[in-house]
C-alpha cells in the first residue's frame, strides 16, 4: 500500500512539479505569499508619504513634517520585518522542496540495478543529485518568487501612477513594453546555453569522480599528465559555457537601465512645465519618478523570472528522465522468508544482453542449510555473477532461482538480502572509522553490544589496527584509501561475518592475504561453517578444503557438481584447473 502511495506522488511530481511542491509546503508558502503582498504594499504606499513630506516643505508647513518623518520611518521599519518573513518563509517552501526532490532522487539511486551504474557515470549522478536539483530549487524558488513579485508591484503601482496623473503615465511608460520583449529574447537564449553549461559540469564531475577513484592506477602508469591534460580540456569546455551563461545573463542589468532611463527622461521633459507652472507639485514629481523605477521592474520580471524558471525547468526534466528509469529488479515479491533451507538453481541460462554471449546454460544445483559449496572456475567463466543473480542485483530468468523452494522473484529484497549476506571480492570502506566499518550491518543497534575487537581477531588484522594513531577509532581514508589491499579484505571479512548471517556469500576474499594469514581465517571459516551456511567463490581450490559440495564452471557450462570424494570420477574436469593430487589434497 505505502509502495502504491510513493508511486502515485512521485507521478503526481514528474505530472507538475511546482504545483507537488507547493502543495506539499503549502503553509511556508502561503505565510511567505502573504508577507511578500504585505511587503509589496507597503513599498508601493511609502513613494506617496515620501511626497507628502516634500510638499510640506515646499508649502511652508514644517509643523506636518514630523508627522511624515514619523510615518516615513513607520513604514520602512515595517517593511524591513515583512521582507525579512516573507523571504524566511519562502525560502523554507523552497529548501524543503529541494530536500524532499534530493532525498527522491538518492533512494531511487538505492533501488536502481547494477546495471544501472555501469551504464551512467558517478560524476553525471552526482551532478543531478547536486547540481540539478539546485538549479530547480532556484527556478520555483528565486524564479517562481520574482514573477509573483513583479506581477503584485504591477498590480499595486500602475493604478498609483494613474492616480497621481494619467498623461505622464502613459507617456513615460511607452518605452516599457520593450522590455519584456527583450528580457524573453534573453530568455530563450540562456535556456539553450544553460543546457549546455549543465551537460558540461556533468561531463567535468565524472571525469572527476574517475580521476580520483582510479588515482593509484593513474600514478602507477605515470599518468598524471596526461589525465591533467585532459581534465583542462573538460574544464576550459565547462569554462567556456560558463561564459557563455553569464554573458546573456549580463544583459539583464542594461536592459532594465533603458527601461528605468528612457521613463526618467522622458518624465523631465513632460513634467518641468506643470511643475514650474505649479499645476503639479515637486512631490509628486518625486513619487513619480520613484513609481517608475518600481515600475521597471514588474516588466523585467517578466523575462528574469521566467528564465529562472526555464532553468528549473532544464534541470528537472534531467532529473525526471532518471527518475522515470525503471530497475530491471523489481522488487514485487510478497512473500517473507527468515529461516533458510535450501537454495536451488534449476536450468539457469543467462546472458547480459540479447547479443552478448551465453554466461550459464542449463545450469543446476542446491544446498541445503548448514551444507557449504565451493564454485570453482577460472576468470571470466561467471563465478561472480551467479553471485549477483542469487542476490538480484541483476535479474535472472524467473522461476530459475529458488530459497526455500521459492522463486527469488516471489520474495521480498529486504528479506532476501537479510538471509544472505554478499563478503565483495572488491574490498569496499567507508570514509568512517574502523569501529563504524566493522559494524556497519549492525545499523548502530548492537554495535555497542557486539565487540567488533573479536572479529578483527579472528581474521588476523587487530594487531595491525592496534597500531594506528586511533586504533579502532581511527578514521580511514574514501574506500579505505589508507590501507593495504589485504588489509581492506580483512576488514571486509570482519563486516561480513559480525552480521550473524545464515548464508554468506564470500566471493573471492582472500586473493590479497598471505598464506599464513589465509590459513588462520580458512580455520575460522571451517569452524562458523556449522552455525550457517557458505557458497565460496574462488578459483584458488585451497580454499574448498572444508565445504561439502563442489561446483565446477567452465565457459558457460557447468562440468562439475558435487561432493569433493566424486572428485576422481572428474579427473579431466579438475586437470583443466589444477591436478587432481591437489584436490585431494586440499
Amino acid at each position: 500500500m505505502a509502495q502504491d502511495q510513493d508511486s502515485f506522488l512521485q507521478e503526481q511530481l514528474l505530472k507538475r512539479p511546482l504545483l507537488f511542491y507547493i502543495k506539499k509546503n503549502i503553509r511556508a508558502f502561503s505565510f511567505g505569499l502573504f508577507f511578500l503582498l504585505i511587503t509589496n504594499a507597503l513599498d508601493a504606499v511609502y513613494p506617496l508619504i515620501l511626497k507628502y513630506g516634500i510638499d510640506n516643505i515646499t508649502e511652508g508647513k514644517i509643523d506636518n513634517l514630523w508627522k511624515a518623518a514619523g510615518l516615513f520611518l513607520l513604514c520602512m521599519g515595517t517593511l524591513s520585518v515583512t521582507r525579512y518573513l516573507w523571504r524566511t518563509f519562502f525560502g523554507t517552501y523552497h529548501t524543503l522542496a529541494a530536500e524532499d526532490l534530493r532525498n527522491r532522487i538518492f533512494k531511487h539511486f538505492t533501488t536502481m540495478s547494477s546495471r544501472f551504474f555501469q551504464t551512467n557515470p558517478l560524476g553525471e549522478l552526482m551532478s543531478v543529485i547536486v547540481n540539478d536539483v539546485q538549479s530547480f530549487r532556484q527556478g520555483i524558488g528565486a524564479g517562481l518568487l520574482i514573477l509573483v513579485d513583479g506581477v503584485l508591484i504591477l498590480l499595486m503601482v500602475f493604478p498609483l501612477m494613474l492616480s497621481l496623473n494619467v498623461a505622464w503615465t502613459f507617456k513615460t511608460l511607452i518605452f516599457l513594453p520593450l522590455v519584456p520583449f527583450l528580457i524573453w529574447k534573453v530568455m530563450k537564449m540562456i535556456y539553450t546555453t544553460y543546457q549546455d553549461q549543465q551537460e558540461k559540469l556533468a561531463e567535468l564531475s565524472a571525469y572527476s569522480a574517475e580521476t580520483v577513484s582510479g588515482i593509484r592506477v593513474i600514478k602507477g602508469f605515470a599518468q598524471e599528465n596526461h589525465r591533467l591534460s585532459l581534465y583542462n580540456e573538460y574544464s576550459k569546455r565547462f569554462e567556456l559555457s560558463s561564459v557563455k551563461v553569464n554573458q546573456i545573463d549580463s544583459l539583464f542589468g542594461p536592459v532594465m537601465q533603458f527601461g528605468v532611463a528612457s521613463g526618467t527622461v522622458i518624465l523631465l521633459f513632460i513634467a518641468s512645465e506643470d511643475v514650474l507652472s505649479g499645476a503639479v507639485t515637486v512631490g509628486t514629481l518625486v513619487a513619480f519618478q520613484r513609481y517608475i523605477t518600481k515600475m521597471v521592474w514588474p516588466m523585467t520580471a517578466l523575462g528574469l523570472g521566467l528564465s529562472q524558471f526555464q532553468k528549473g525547468m532544464a534541470s528537472f526534466k534531467r532529473i525526471s528522465s532518471y527518475l522515470n528509469k525503471q530497475s530491471e529488479v523489481q522488487d514485487h515479491g510478497k512473500i517473507v522468508v527468515s529461516d533458510f533451507k535450501n537454495l536451488e538453481v534449476k536450468n539457469l541460462s543467462f546472458r547480459y544482453s540479447d547479443d552478448s554471449p551465453w554466461i550459464f546454460k542449463n545450469l543446476n544445483f542446491k544446498i541445503d542449510a548448514g551444507q557449504s559449496l565451493a564454485v570453482i572456475g577460472s576468470v571470466g567463466s561467471g563465478k561472480t555473477t551467479l553471485i549477483n543473480l542469487i542476490l538480484r542485483l541483476f535479474e535472472a530468468p524467473k522461476k530459475t532461482i529458488f530459497i526455500n523452494n521459492i522463486p527469488i522473484e516471489d520474495v521480498t529484497l529486504e528479506s532476501l538480502r537479510q538471509v544472505l549476506c554478499l563478503i565483495p571480492q572488491e574490498p569496499f570502506l567507508f570514509s568512517d572509522s574502523i569501529q563504524e566499518n566493522i559494524s556497519f550491518a549492525l545499523n548502530g543497534k548492537d554495535a555497542k553490544v557486539r565487540n567488533a575487537t573479536d572479529y578483527a581477531k579472528a581474521v588476523d588484522i587487530h594487531n595491525e589496527i592496534m597500531l594506528l594513531p586511533d586504533n579502532y577509532k581511527s578514521f580511514l581514508g574514501e574506500r579505505g584509501v589508507n590501507l593495504s589491499g589485504g588489509q581492506k579484505q580483512r576488514l571486509t571479512l570482519a563486516r561480513g561475518l559480525i552480521r550473524h548471517s545464515q548464508v554468506v556469500l564470500l566471493d573471492d576474499n582472500l586473493s590479497a592475504v598471505d598464506h599464513e594469514t589465509e590459513e588462520k581465517i580458512q580455520s575460522l571459516l571451517m569452524q562458523k561453517s556449522n552455525e550457517q551456511t557458505q557458497i565460496i567463490i574462488t578459483h584458488r581450490l585451497s580454499a574448498a578444503k572444508h565445504v561439502t559440495k563442489i561446483l565446477v564452471l567452465s565457459n558457460g557450462q557447468q562440468e562439475f557438481f558435487g561432493n569433493l570424494s566424486d572428485a576422481n570420477k572428474y579427473s579431466e574436469t579438475f586437470n583443466r584447473i589444477s591436478t587432481i593430487q591437489d584436490v585431494k589434497n586440499v
